[in-house]
């Protein structure tokens, strides 16, 4: 028989002859008929000390071996890939780094399955530390992607509130505003039960950043836009969600910033979609929006009461407004203490008393 082609990518090692090489379908046997004594081997041959780090060892190990036999006995590394995640999120969980102790625990697993393999099998050994050392590559490249997500999530929170803060910066309103049509919209899709609540947080809270790109003459003028400059507002959800789209959030949340201003009846801007072709962030975030819009004082325009509009969505419901999400809304409004409780989390929110990020950045990241 030939001699094998090792790996350096985890791809299938064969034969000269393009089957699975003698030695491959051998380690698969030997793992395959002694595989409780072989773990019970393995972890034996770890140190104390660098077993201390993996309280559950045993248990990746045993899972591991069988992953093994697939390796060898059809070049299938979907299993060992598995429990190595595995390795690296149980690690994580505890707050351990990318350590030598794995390392040697896992290159110790030549020491456990030699016993098993005949006299003179040399080509058997150097494949088993080759997949050995192939596992130790997957080990390290898993952990390193672990923690290019975690700062992908952080970086993402950065540039979101970033985003906020220089909106809020040239327009005072926006703060409260857009912290409170980020909490009415959680709490909405909280009801409707269909909605991603995370998603509906971040898609009320940045539903105005377009305005960023609207100039100040329009933006803070002290009182109510012309028909001209009107049409100038009217482009902040377009704005909005080309500045978005280049850091990757879902795209449910830009389109509900790009839609955000649609109504059920079509007479919406910016592209006058209608019913259930508006996206269903949007619709709620339409909702939300308007009620504290109602309930807000601007330069131009006094507030008006929570009942006042409370009447005025309910008046509009399947016009301007999606049926089943004002039924919604209305279960959040109407609920005891509901509007005080969510001013006072707008308030904390704004005085630095609670994160402005959702608990999980991990779904900004469009996969």
């Amino acid at each position: 028989m030939a001699k094998s082609a090792r790996w350096a990518d985890g791809s299938r090692t064969i034969a000269a002859d393009g089957g699975i090489s003698a030695s491959h379908l051998r380690l698969a046997e030997v793992l395959r008929s002694n595989r409780d004594e072989i773990g019970a081997a393995w972890l034996a041959s770890v140190s104390p000390a660098d077993r201390s780090g993996s309280p559950d060892l045993d248990r990746h190990l045993n899972a591991l071996i069988g992953a093994l036999v697939r390796v060898f006995d059809r070049g299938d590394w979907g299993d060992v890939q598995l429990v190595i995640d595995g390795l690296v999120l149980r690690r994580a969980s505890r707050g351990l780094d990318l350590e030598h102790d794995l390392q040697r625990a896992l290159l110790a697993g030549r020491h456990a399955v030699k016993p098993f393999l005949k006299e003179g099998s040399v080509e058997c050994e150097e494949d088993l530390l080759d997949a050995l050392h192939e596992c130790i590559f997957r080990f390290s490249e898993s952990y390193q992607g672990l923690q290019l997500a975690s700062e992908s999530d952080r970086l993402h929170s950065r540039i979101i509130n970033s985003l906020v803060m220089t909106l809020e910066a040239r327009d005072p309103y926006v703060k409260g505003h857009s912290i409170s049509v980020a909490l009415l919209s959680q709490r909405t899709a909280d009801v409707l039960g269909y909605v991603d609540q995370d998603q509906a947080y971040l898609a009320g809270l940045l539903h105005d950043i377009g305005k960023v790109g609207v100039p100040d003459h329009v933006l803070l003028k002290a009182s109510a836009p012309t028909a001209q400059e009107w049409e100038i507002l009217k482009t902040h959800p377009v704005i909005g969600a080309r500045i978005l789209r280049p850091i990757h959030l879902y795209p449910e949340v830009i389109g509900a910033v790009l839609h955000h201003h649609e109504n059920h009846d079509g007479s919406g801007y910016p592209y006058g979609l209608s019913g259930l072709g508006i996206p269903r962030l949007a619709r709620i975030v339409r909702v939300a929006d308007s009620f504290h819009a109602i309930t807000s004082s601007r330069v131009f325009r006094q507030s008006r009461s929570t009942t006042e509009a409370i009447e005025e969505i309910a008046d509009n419901r399947g016009r301007l407004y999606d049926p089943a999400t004002v039924d919604a809304f209305m279960k959040v409004v109407e609920s005891p203490n509901a509007v005080d409780e969510l001013n006072l989390a707008s308030m904390q929110i704004e005085l630095g008393e609670a994160a402005i990020e959702t608990p999980d950045w991990g779904y900004l990241r469009r996969i």
